[in-house]
């Protein structure tokens, strides 16, 4: 599994990467500050003391929040608005590593946002129902990290499959070849997950997703 993610790290200097980067991560960033500015001005327009002093410290830790809720949100939302530049990365990654084989398109690429929107409007449901837990389990760390990581890497697993996997694959046979490969997928989300928690490469992580799932879709038993 890491084998695929190494390989995705290799490609970023490939020519056919450098604009779709560079787009990547602007709207990463983008989406990262912007989240993060919604969120802190929600939290800074409510009043959580009468008080003037203790609505000050709130505000202040307000700000820390708004971060903390943005950072765990962030993989959910990225993961949405790589669908932008789906094509263009598998497309680069298919045209380096699989040339000789390549595949038929099945369906209308109109489908890939409609899963993705449906995708990111589940996830960030499931994550919003999450926030409080991870500040109650805040005295224990390991327990919200587990939760996090477990519902992300589900989510994660599922949604980069399902993308990568529509090019190809009629929408009705996509969740017998999922199942089969859950754990799999489990395992290759948790991965892309931890790679959302890392600073700067966080930004990378939906072209990383994206492409190691490529690698990992082609090299399925059922794919000629």
């Amino acid at each position: 599994m890491i084998n695929l993610f190494l390989i995705s790290f290799s490609q970023l200097p490939d020519p056919a990467f450098r604009r779709v980067i560079i787009k990547a991560i602007l709207l990463s960033v983008f989406v990262f500050v912007f989240l993060a500015i919604i969120v802190w001005f929600v939290l800074s327009e409510t009043n959580f003391f009468t008080f003037w002093l203790f609505e000050a410290f709130a505000d202040i830790f307000g700000g820390i929040t708004a971060i903390v809720i943005a950072w765990l949100l962030f993989p959910t939302l990225a993961s949405f608005f790589i669908t932008l530049f789906l094509e263009d990365i598998v497309e680069a990654v298919e045209s380096r590593h699989y040339s000789g084989a390549l595949l038929e398109k099945t369906n209308n690429p109109s489908a890939t946002y409609i899963i993705s929107l449906r995708f990111t409007a589940i996830a960030l449901f499931l994550n919003i129902l999450a926030i409080p837990f991870y500040f109650f389990t805040i005295w224990f760390p390991p327990l919200g990290i587990f939760v996090f990581y477990c519902l992300n890497g589900y989510l994660l697993g599922r949604e980069y499959f399902e993308l990568v996997a529509l090019r190809h694959i009629k929408m009705e046979d996509i969740p017998s070849i999922r199942q089969a490969n859950r754990l799999k997928l489990f395992l290759f989300g948790s991965v892309t997950t931890f790679l959302f928690t890392i600073p700067i490469i966080n930004f990378l992580a939906p072209i990383l997703g994206v492409t190691g799932m490529t690698h990992f879709f082609r090299k399925l038993p059922i794919i000629k």
